[in-house]
C-alpha cells in the first residue's frame, strides 16, 4: 500500500506541475483574469501536497518520528491551508463573474483571517482528536464552495464557465468525499494509516490533471482554430483608437477604473467615458461580455 501511494504521489506531482505549465501557456494567449487565480490555486495546492508527501515518506517509508520535524511539516501545511482559503473566493469569483468583485476581495480576507484564527485555536488546544473533525468541516466548506460555483455557472456559455466546469465537478465531488473520509477516520482512528491520505489525495490530483490536459487539448486541437493574438485582432476589427486599445488591455488584465486612470495619467471620469465608447463600439454592456467577445469559445468544425 505504501509503495503504491508513493508512486501515485510521484505521478501526481509530475502531472500537477504539467498542469501549471499548460495553464501558464493558456494565459499567454488569453489574459482572462481567471487564469491568474487558477495559477495561484495550482501553486498553493502543489506546495501543500508536497509537504503532505514529505510527512508521509518521513513517517512510513523512512520510519522516523521526530516530533520537531513533524511539527514543522504540520505548521507549513497550516500556513498554506490559510493561503488557499484566502485565494479560493477570488478564484471562484473570477469563474462566475470574470473579474474580482469588491465583495469577493473582502470575503477572501475575512475567510483567510477566520481560517488563521481557527488554526491558532487548534494549535493552542493541542488535541489530536479534534483535528480530523475540523479538517472534515474545512473540506466540506471547500467542496460546497465549488458546488455553489458550479450551480451559479449552470447554463452560462462564458469562457471561464465552459473552461472550468469539469474541474468544478471533479473538485466538488473530491472535497466532499474528503470530508466524509476524514470524518469516518476521525471516529475509527485506529484503522487509519498515513498511506490512505497520500493515496486519496494523489487520486484526486491525477483525475484533476488528466481532465485539465483534455481541456487543453480540446482548446488547441486541430479541430478548430485559435487566434494567436486575439487582442490585436479584436482591436483591428472594432477600429479602436490607441487610447482605447490601452484601456482594453488594462481592463482585460483586471484593472479597476481608478487603477487604469492612475496608470494612464487620466481622470477616472475620462476612463469611464472611454469605456462607455468602447462598449458601444463592441456592442457589449459589461466587462465580462467584452472579455468573452475578445476570447470567443473555439468552435469545432
Amino acid at each position: 500500500m505504501e509503495l503504491i501511494a508513493f508512486w501515485l504521489n510521484i505521478a501526481g506531482f509530475s502531472l500537477l506541475f504539467s498542469t501549471f505549465f499548460l495553464t501558464y501557456v493558456s494565459r499567454k494567449s488569453n489574459r482572462h483574469i481567471m487564469f491568474d487565480q487558477y495559477l495561484w490555486y495550482i501553486a498553493l495546492t502543489w506546495i501543500w501536497y508536497l509537504f503532505q508527501f514529505i510527512g508521509f515518506v518521513y513517517q512510513t517509508m523512512l520510519e522516523r518520528n521526530n516530533q520537531t520535524i513533524l511539527l514543522v511539516i504540520t505548521i507549513v501545511r497550516y500556513v498554506f491551508t490559510i493561503l488557499m482559503f484566502h485565494r479560493i473566493p477570488l478564484f471562484l469569483d473570477s469563474i462566475i463573474t470574470g473579474q474580482i468583485t469588491e465583495f469577493s476581495a473582502k470575503a477572501s480576507k475575512v475567510i483567510g483571517l477566520a481560517t488563521f484564527l481557527l488554526v491558532l485555536v487548534l494549535v493552542m488546544i493541542g488535541s489530536p482528536a479534534v483535528g480530523p473533525y475540523v479538517s472534515a468541516a474545512l473540506n466540506a466548506l471547500v467542496g460546497t464552495g465549488f458546488l455553489y460555483t458550479l450551480m451559479q455557472i449552470k447554463g452560462q456559455k462564458t469562457f471561464s464557465a465552459t473552461r472550468m466546469r469539469s474541474f468544478l465537478v471533479i473538485s466538488s465531488i473530491a472535497y466532499l468525499l474528503f470530508s466524509l473520509y476524514t470524518f469516518i477516520f476521525g471516529i475509527a482512528n485506529t484503522r487509519h494509516q498515513p498511506a490512505f491520505d497520500a493515496t486519496v489525495t494523489a487520486l484526486y490530483i491525477i483525475a484533476w490533471c488528466i481532465n485539465d490536459a483534455m481541456v487543453y487539448l480540446r482548446e488547441f486541437s486541430s479541430l478548430g482554430t485559435r487566434d494567436s493574438n486575439p487582442i490585436a485582432t479584436f482591436q483591428k476589427q472594432y477600429k479602436l483608437s490607441e487610447r482605447e486599445q490601452q484601456i482594453v488591455r488594462l481592463l482585460v488584465d483586471g484593472k479597476s477604473y481608478k487603477e487604469i486612470a492612475y496608470e494612464l495619467s487620466l481622470s477616472p471620469r475620462t476612463v469611464e467615458t472611454h469605456v462607455y465608447r468602447i462598449f458601444k463600439k463592441c456592442s457589449v454592456s459589461t466587462k465580462l461580455e467584452l472579455i468573452n467577445k475578445m476570447y470567443p469559445l473555439r468552435t469545432t468544425t
